[in-house]
């Protein structure tokens, strides 16, 4: 006798999306088009275009005409129809007008501090040189996720990735496929390129759940494409070499996960910054210190307190620093939850911060109650950089302003401030 199937359930059909067509207005801070409050992502100010409303942004369905000062993308991922690629958002703007933008953001929030503000200089990284991605990876494709409606872009290009990370793209997609049913539908695989070869690190994949088939298919995945170490939700999986970089002369190795410099450029152009404000100091504090990007160097010349809250970052730079020798005190400290105390920066005369885009408004103002003569402000967020050194403006005179665009078509950079005591 047949089998009765179970009835089907009922689908729900999905609201359809409201369209609207419209002139844009004006231009939001990082570069996307605006009518009233309305956010229209890949827009130019005077375009006629049909969109698909999203609350308060909209995504294009039909660009009716082009502005003046339309540029064409220079990647085929960029501004695809009803959502683009989420790695750039400014190829339409062109190189010179994307970094115009870029340079008014940074100084809006800067004359909030110092009205008189002025950048010194600006640093840009060349394409083809970010040397870490996060990567989406399905069985279907691997790429970046769309702006804002989460499908993943298939990645056959890029204009911003080092060439060494790209041929990665499509054996990811392979392996998802061949483990399939062990692996999520979807993951993330956070790809940096270290001194001895790529740090491939798997999320969202339960290393200790995998089968035996599965983890012997990992480790031949990094044999195949010659990975210096493959993980899996900080699991090593694979180990052939261990990445390193070299920072301050000072090899390190480095944990899994471990947050480098988006591009080589960038990191030398921060820590050009970062030594020329110390010179003279005789020590030195490092809040936020990673692995030891500015520790290092600085200890060069000077004893340095570093404080970190990722204890495998601390480890690192801790054995580092006594393999070579450098007068470096490296601890571990929630700074967001315990900041450290004006009292454990007496006697340093140098102190350098940087944090996260939240920044550390909380440690700014310790930095402000133990007089420390210079303080250097690393920022990824220019908003919180304004927020946190307005703890300290009182006291102190913005003396150089830096931005450092290692982020290609995308609106975030990076900021060295350096503020100096008055006497």
């Amino acid at each position: 006798m047949r089998t009765r199937r179970p009835p089907k359930k009922k689908s729900r059909k999905s609201v359809p999306l409201q369209e609207s067509t419209l002139t844009v207005e004006g231009v939001t801070p990082s570069g996307d088009g605006q009518v009233g409050n309305l956010i229209i992502p890949f827009a130019l100010p005077g375009e006629e275009v049909k969109v698909a409303l999203r609350g308060q942004r909209a995504d294009i369905l039909e660009r009716h005409n082009d502005a003046a000062n339309r540029h064409e993308g220079v990647c085929r991922h960029f501004g695809l129809p009803g959502d683009g690629c989420g790695g750039c958002t400014l190829q339409h703007w062109g190189e010179e007008a994307a970094r115009d933008l870029k340079r008014a953001r940074l100084l809006f929030q800067l004359r909030k501090i110092d009205p008189e503000a002025e950048l010194s200089a600006v640093h840009t990284s060349p394409p083809l040189s970010r040397r870490r991605a996060k990567f989406a990876v399905t069985a279907e494709g691997v790429g970046f996720r769309q702006l804002a409606g989460g499908r993943v872009v298939n990645l056959r290009e890029c204009d911003i990735l080092h060439p060494d990370l790209m041929p990665l793209t499509r054996p990811l997609a392979t392996l998802a496929r061949d483990l399939r049913g062990e692996f999520p539908s979807s993951f993330e695989a956070h790809a940096a390129l270290t001194e001895t070869g790529i740090d491939l690190a798997l999320s969202g994949v339960n290393e200790q759940d995998l089968s035996f088939n599965a983890r012997e298919r990992l480790s031949a995945f990094a044999d195949e494409y010659d990975l210096a170490r493959l993980s899996a939700d900080g699991v090593t999986a694979a180990e052939r070499r261990t990445p390193r970089v070299t920072l301050g002369g000072v090899p390190v190795a480095l944990p899994t996960g471990a947050f480098l410099q988006a591009t080589e450029a960038g990191e030398a152009a921060l820590l050009a910054e970062v030594l020329a404000a110390a010179e003279g100091s005789e020590s030195a504090a490092d809040l936020f210190c990673g692995v030891g990007t500015f520790a290092l160097p600085l200890s060069s010349e000077r004893r340095v307190l570093a404080v970190e809250g990722d204890q495998a970052a601390v480890s690192a730079l801790s054995t580092a620093a006594k393999a070579a020798g450098r007068e470096i005190r490296a601890s571990q400290r929630d700074l967001f939850a315990r900041p450290l105390q004006a009292d454990g920066l007496r006697g340093v005369d140098f102190a350098v911060f940087d944090p996260p885009r939240a920044g550390a408004l909380e440690q700014a103002r310790e930095l402000a109650r133990a007089a420390v003569p210079t303080i250097v402000a690393v920022s990824c967020n220019p908003a919180t950089l304004a927020r946190d050194a307005a703890a300290f403006v009182s006291d102190y005179d913005l003396i150089r302003a830096v931005m450092v665009d290692q982020f290609g078509w995308s609106p975030h950079i990076e900021t060295v401030a350096v503020f100096r005591r008055r006497t």
